[in-house]
């Protein structure tokens, strides 16, 4: 029984260090998608825009394949709601870290002269991307645009970063008497971090937002 004491004793350690040394789960389960991402320091406020011109940095373009197969169909859905896939080119930007459970990967898509960047959320526990924000948008045709921007910080004080969104809708026409009519639609909104996601906020007041977060038109 003696001798049984030191093999029991060492079997319980052994088993203790292995549980306790797991591999780290996040480099062995991460999908490949986070690597076009690279990490960026947080600062207390992200500011998002387009810059209208210009090509991708075709360095950064993320396969379609490889973009695609990383999400799940809903994700799929929401990215296909915002572009025409078949003729967008998505570029990975940069990977901020929201809290201790989720990081936020943004990417920029190129489509003609359209540009529009998102934030793919990752959840760090699961290993798994979970939903996908519009942040900045440049789009539209001859007789209208829309420009979008937005700012990431913690807008309610509570320790998670919110988000608070800015768009203006810009559009032309022209009169009966054949004169051009020009006019433009300022909105804000308010989106909050509740239970992994961004929330909209059905009591933000939009003229305020639109005064204290003003964006700039290239028009």
């Amino acid at each position: 029984m003696k001798q049984a004491i030191p093999f029991l004793l060492a079997a319980f350690f052994c088993t203790q260090f292995a549980c306790n040394h797991k591999p780290d789960a996040a480099k062995v389960n991460d999908p490949e998608l986070l690597s076009w991402f690279p990490s960026t320091a947080t600062a207390d406020t992200l500011r998002f825009e387009v810059q209208t011109g210009g090509d991708a940095d075709t360095t950064k373009i993320i396969p379609s394949r490889l973009l695609f197969s990383s999400l799940d169909t809903a994700l799929q859905r929401q990215f296909e709601a915002v572009t025409d896939t078949t003729e967008a080119v998505v570029v990975g930007k940069s990977r901020y870290v929201l809290n201790e459970n989720f990081d936020a990967c943004l990417l920029e898509v190129h489509q003609f002269w359209f540009r529009f960047q998102m934030l793919l959320l990752y959840d760090k526990q699961h290993h798994a991307f979970t939903d996908l924000v519009n942040v900045a948008q440049w789009y539209g045709g001859d007789g209208g645009q829309i420009l979008t921007g937005s700012w990431l910080f913690d807008y309610d004080g509570d320790g998670e970063k919110d988000l608070v969104l800015r768009q203006i809708e810009h559009s032309m026409r022209v009169s009966e008497e054949g004169e051009p009519i020009e006019s433009t639609v300022e909105n804000g909104s308010l989106l909050l971090w509740k239970n992994g996601k961004f929330v909209e906020s059905p009591s933000a007041n939009s003229a305020e937002l639109v005064k204290r977060f003003p964006i700039g038109a290239p028009w």
